[in-house]
Formats: structure tokens, sequence, C-alpha cells
């Protein structure tokens, strides 16, 4: 297993392409659905597909995960071995798994991640998945970095976490609501996302606290400024959210968070990047400027902060400045320091009404706009900008090369000459070819159209740094000569790199297994017999079954490190005065007027939503 100090940016990727721009952009790893039995059904691939991601990867020592994360019936959990088999035979470099019966199948000689799905929010969880022989667990998005450190201190298993995207409220694994309100089961790649939408909070005595509000739509996840922090807490590798993500997005978070990670790299000795190569690409990378629906870091630092935006669960981008004078369909802006704007930028604000208006801009000169016709923007308003034509068509039409640096040797044989090449990683490849000797008139000009030749690398994954001629006289050659012995010497190298290629194998399962739960029920997530069959000898007496599999009519739908309470300004800690306006328990109600139970573990500092099918 490869050590923590190796550090590994981990790229999501809705489809092979978006994987490949991934790894160009310096990715050190991708995960990627494959054909059925991911956490995102709507991001599917093809074996094939996969395999040709997998290929252009491993030349850059990167690696590819498929997500295999949803629980399976019976059926499909013998559709998933099948499945197993035909991604370790592509190439796959380990499989995120969420059910345990996949740990009773007969699966690959192939690493296994433990899917933040598992619920990996403690030490005596990521030791459980160590002694079950997973190379990697993904810990819950709400582990402070103190958490982190104590998990690395007492495990060796390498630590994956999020550090960009979307959060799920609930405890990642332990969210029912989709299943409840839609029939759409998180767990098994369906999720409605009914987080993202309309509530109001009432208290016990019918008073509205909160109306028709985004109350569980938290903003996105920013780690950059703990990254550090994290590498020294045991963190080995970090996590960008984004499998149904726009390249827009994928490029603009792989580019900032790579340089990110390498100048911490690079200051602190004993740290190596995971794979190789350099990018090289024309856009200067900003997280305000893709979807977001404003950032947090959440619970990194294990203080509460605020973490929603109850106003939109969509994306409002960066804050431009305040609306002003309108006059017309032209609009006047209050622009923030250096804020500049284009025809064809799209923007929204939260009116009065605390509805988000969005709007694209006709035309836009020094700080005013042109509006669509018969739009009036009220005054003073925040204005947000999300949609940065210049932007998105620099990041669209930007063209990157990642390349390793590598050297190439001439020499000359009885019959003609021989090319070698050594890359960084240390790779090698010698090719022979059969050649009249035609010594050079004009010596220095013929060795240095070789070296300006074999130089010539562009569009391959390599870039030459040194030539060295290693020849008895100075030869001359044709350029087209020289062209096609450097392809034949590239391809030598790429293939030896390929057929070189080894990959991380299945760790040993310890016999005897105690699962650290305290529960017995729905949330234990056992959906087959399998999965049954492996909690039961982990020690667990008779475990229920699945949400899914039998739905309760009253039932703990979610469990959020979240507190709307505190949100609000409302928290029995915090804000005493405040709270005692209100008389609990408080409920939350949807759209559809079904009512959910409030209950809070301040201890724990933890909210649990709960639903018993109740209609006001």
């Amino acid at each position: 297993m490869v050590g923590r100090e190796y550090i590994e940016l981990l790229a999501p990727a809705r489809e092979a392409e978006h994987g490949i721009e991934a790894i160009k952009y310096g990715a050190d790893a991708v995960y990627i659905g494959g054909p059925a039995f991911s956490a995102r059904s709507a991001a599917g691939n093809s074996l094939e597909d996969i395999a040709r991601l997998v290929e252009f990867a491993h030349i850059y020592n990167a690696r590819i995960y498929v997500a295999l994360n949803t629980i399976l019936t019976d059926e499909e959990l013998a559709e998933a071995e099948k499945l197993a088999w035909s991604l370790y035979k592509v190439g796959v470099d380990a499989l995120i798994i969420q059910d345990y019966g996949l740990l009773q199948a007969n699966l690959p000689p192939i690493a296994l991640h433990a899917s933040t799905q598992m619920d990996n929010r403690n030490l005596d969880k990521v030791k459980f998945w160590e002694k079950c022989g997973f190379e990697q667990v993904v810990l819950a998005r709400e582990t402070d970095i103190k958490s982190m450190a104590e998990i690395a201190s007492n495990t060796n298993v390498r630590l994956e976490t999020f550090i960009h995207g979307a959060l799920c409220v609930s405890y990642s694994g332990q969210c029912y609501m989709s299943q409840r309100m839609l029939g759409r089961s998180a767990n098994r790649g369906e999720c409605g996302q009914p987080c993202r939408m309309k509530y109001s909070l009432f208290d016990a005595d019918g008073n509205t606290i909160a109306k028709d509000k985004y109350l569980l739509s938290l903003r996105d996840f920013s780690a950059e400024k703990y990254i550090p922090e994290m590498i020294k807490a045991g963190v080995s590798t970090f996590k960008i959210e984004g499998r149904l993500k726009d390249i827009t997005y994928v490029k603009t978070t792989v580019a900032y968070y790579r340089r990110v990670i390498d100048e911490f790299i690079i200051k602190n000795k004993g740290f190596h990047r995971m794979s190789y190569g350099i990018s090289r690409y024309g856009f200067e990378p900003n997280l305000h400027k893709i979807f977001n629906r404003g950032l947090t870091t959440y619970n990194l630092s294990g203080k509460r902060e605020k973490m929603a935006n109850i106003d939109t669960p969509k994306s409002m981008g960066e804050y431009v400045g305040t609306t002003s004078l309108q006059k017309g369909s032209t609009l006047q802006i209050k622009l923030v320091d250096r804020a500049t704007l284009a025809n064809g930028d799209g923007f929204c604000y939260v009116d009065k009404n605390g509805e988000l208006i969005g709007f694209r801009a006709n035309k836009a000169q020094g700080n005013c706009i042109e509006l669509p016709a018969g739009l009036r923007v009220q005054p003073n308003a925040k204005l947000f900008r999300n949609y940065d034509i210049r932007y998105d068509s620099a990041v669209n039409n930007d063209t990157c090369s990642r390349q390793i640096n590598a050297q190439i040797t001439m020499s000359e044989i009885s019959d003609g000459f021989a090319l070698e090449i050594s890359d960084i990683k240390g790779d090698k490849a010698k090719v022979a070819f059969a050649s009249k000797k035609e010594v050079a008139q004009n010596p220095q000009m013929a060795n240095d159209n070789i070296i300006k030749t074999l130089k010539k690398c562009g569009g391959t994954p390599f870039y030459v740094t040194d030539v060295k001629i290693d020849t008895q006289n100075a030869y001359f050659f044709a350029m087209s000569t020289l062209n096609e012995w450097r392809r034949n010497l590239i391809n030598a190298l790429i293939s030896n790199k390929l057929s070189a290629w080894k990959r991380e194998p299945r760790l040993p399962m310890e016999e005897k297994l105690d699962f650290p739960s305290n529960t017995t029920d729905y949330r234990l997530n056992v959906h087959n017999s399998q999965a049954k069959k492996f909690i039961e000898q982990c020690g667990i007496d008779n475990p229920a079954w699945s949400y899914e599999r039998e739905p309760r009519q009253k039932a703990e739908l979610m469990r959020c490190k979240y507190c709307m309470r505190y949100e609000l300004g409302i928290c029995l800690k915090h804000h005493a005065t405040e709270a005692a306006k209100y008389k609990q328990p408080l409920k939350l109600v949807g759209s559809d007027g079904t009512e959910y139970a409030l209950a809070f573990d301040c201890n724990k500092c933890e909210m649990a939503v709960i639903g018993d099918i109740k209609k006001q």
C-alpha cells in the first residue's frame, strides 16, 4: 500500500472525456461511475470508455477508481460481482463500495475503498474497515481536522477527504429523506435532493420562524485554506465532489487545487505527488466563477459556522456589487473593486420577497448593463454574477498539455543507430533503427538539427529536456526520418509504461471482526442476504433490513452536523434570548404539508429530522 506521504488529488468525472481533461490539468486520480450501481446513477459509463480512460491515466502514473457504491439487492449483488471482474480486466485500480455484501462476494484481487456512504465519521469505524482489508477510507464530510489527526495516528489505512463541492446535509449513508418523499433512494444512487426544496419552520405553538425557505440547503464546500493542516493531520487523498458537474468546473477545481497541494509539497520535505507530469494551461483558475451556492469550510476547524444558503439552492456565483439607478433598460451598479462586466454575462439577486431573480446582460459598458426588455431590478440589491462569459470561454477554449520530463540519447550501432528515452519516473525505452551513415558536411548544424527535431514532442505525454548525441561522427538525417524515429521511440515508452503498470492488490481481511455500532436498525443499510450474513458474522445479532427494503412509519430520516437553530440565530446555547421566543419542540413542514419533527443533541451538536407522515 502506498504511504500517506504520497499526496493524491482526486477528481470527479461524469464521463471519460472529463476524466482525461482532469488528468491533463493535474489530477493524480479520477473517480467515475461504471455501467451500473453508482451513487450517481445519472453518471454511468461503458467499460470501453473506462478502459480508454485507464490507459490514458496510467501513462502519468495516475489511477482510476470506479464507484460501485450503492446498496444492492440479492440479484444485483451477483451482477455487481461480474461487473467488478470486468472492471478489473480493463485495468481499473480500485473499487469504491458501500454494500457489505460485496465483502462476501468473489471479487477480483483489486483494492477496495470504503465509500463515504459507509458513514465513516469516527476512529472505530475506520479501524474496522482497515481490518476488513480496505486500502483507503473516505471520511465523512463532517470530520474536523482534530478528528482526522486522531484517526490517522491510530490507523495505517490511507485517508481520503472531500475538499470542494456540494455538501450533503445529512451524514452520508444516513439520509432516507429522498426515499420517504420521492421513492428515490440516496443509498441506491437515485437521490432526488429533497434538501434543496423549500420548507417552513414552526415552534410548538404554531408560530412561524421561517416561511418557504431552503432550510436544509447547504452552501458548497471549500477546504482551500486548510489543506496544509489536513496533510499534516494525516490525510493523503483530497477529493473534489462533482460527478454531475460540467467541464468548466472540473478544469477549474483541478487546476486550482493542484497549485495549492504542489505549493505545500515544495515547502515540506518528505511529501510527494502521486503522479507525474507538469500541466501547462492558459487561464487563471477561480473558484468563485464556477458553480457554487456560496462557500463554507463546514466543520473543518471544529468551530460552528453558518453553513446554509436558505435563499436559493442554485448557483449564485461571485458577488460583483449592489444595484443602483435604473433608467429604462439600463441598470447602474456600484461595483466592488476590480470587478469588470462583459456582454452576455449572467446575473442574479434575491428580491425583497426572497425569490432568486436571474437574467443575462445584453450589453455591458463600465458599471452599466443593458437589461432584457421589461425587466425592473430593485435598487440596493446584492448582485451576483453566476455566468462569466469571458471566463467560461477562456476555460472551454483552453488546451492543456501535461508532459513528463524526459531525456533522449542517440547512439551508434553496427548497422545504424539507436535511440533511448528515459523519463523522470525512471521508465525507459530503446529502439534500434537500421540506417546508412551519411557523415554531415556541417557537424554543428547537423547535431543542432537532431536535437531540435527530437525535442519536438508537442502533443505527446513527454517533454524532452535534453538530447545527448553519442556517435563517432556527426551524421546527416532527413527530418522525416528523425520524426518517424521519435514517434516510434515515444510509442515504445508508452507501451513499456502500460505493460509495466502494477496495481495495488486487495489487502487481506482479518478473521475476527466486531462491527462498531450500537444500533441494529435500518441505519445499518443491510439490503441483501450476504450483507446480513457479514454483519451477523461481525457480532450484530439479527440486524434489521434497510429502510429501502422495509420502510418505517416513523423513522429518523436525517442526522446532521448542520443545526437549523444555530443557522437561524435561535440556538439554545449561543442565542438564548432569541431562542426563548419560541416554544420547543420545533417542526419542519414541506411544501406538500408533510410535517417532520426536529430533534437536537446539543452535546454532540447534531440535529435529526424525524418523519412520521403527518400533514397539516
